[in-house]
C-alpha cells in the first residue's frame, strides 16, 4: 500500500450486477484499489484484536451527497467503517445513490487524507 497517489487522482471501482447486492447490503471491499489509501488508514479487523503497530490516522470521504464521513479501513475484510447503513459511511451512501449495473464507484484524491466519492452513472444507449 502507497498511498501516494497525487491530488487529483482518480481510481474507479466498477458495479457489477452481482455487486449491486452486495454494495448496498454488506459493503464495498476495496481491495483492488487499496494502494490509492494510506497505509496508516488501515486498523485492526475488529474491538477484541490487537492494535496495529503504528497509529491509524482517519480517512475523510466527501460524498457527491453533500454528507461527509470519518473512516478508517479494516484490516482483512478492506472496507471503510462504520458499516451501519444508519450511520454516515460507505453502505448508506450506495444505498442512497442508487448504484446499477455498469455504473462505478469513483475515488479522487482531495488531499493528504482526504477524498472524493461519486458515482459515475454507466452510459445510456440511446
Amino acid at each position: 500500500m502507497g498511498g501516494q497517489g497525487e491530488i487529483g487522482e482518480t481510481r474507479r471501482i466498477p458495479v457489477r450486477k452481482e455487486d449491486v447486492w452486495t454494495f448496498t447490503q454488506r459493503n464495498v471491499s476495496l481491495w483492488d484499489i487499496l494502494d490509492f489509501f494510506p497505509p496508516d488508514a488501515v486498523g485492526a479487523r475488529g474491538p477484541g484484536d490487537a492494535p496495529p503497530p503504528y497509529e491509524v490516522k482517519p480517512l475523510t470521504i466527501e460524498t457527491d451527497l453533500g454528507w461527509p464521513f470519518e473512516t478508517d479501513i479494516q484490516f482483512g475484510s478492506w472496507v471503510f467503517r462504520p458499516r451501519s447503513p444508519s450511520r454516515p459511511g460507505m453502505m448508506r451512501w450506495c444505498r442512497e445513490r442508487g448504484l446499477a449495473e455498469g455504473d462505478a464507484l469513483v475515488f479522487e484524491k482531495l488531499g493528504e487524507r482526504s477524498y472524493g466519492l461519486r458515482l459515475e452513472k454507466a452510459a445510456t444507449q440511446p
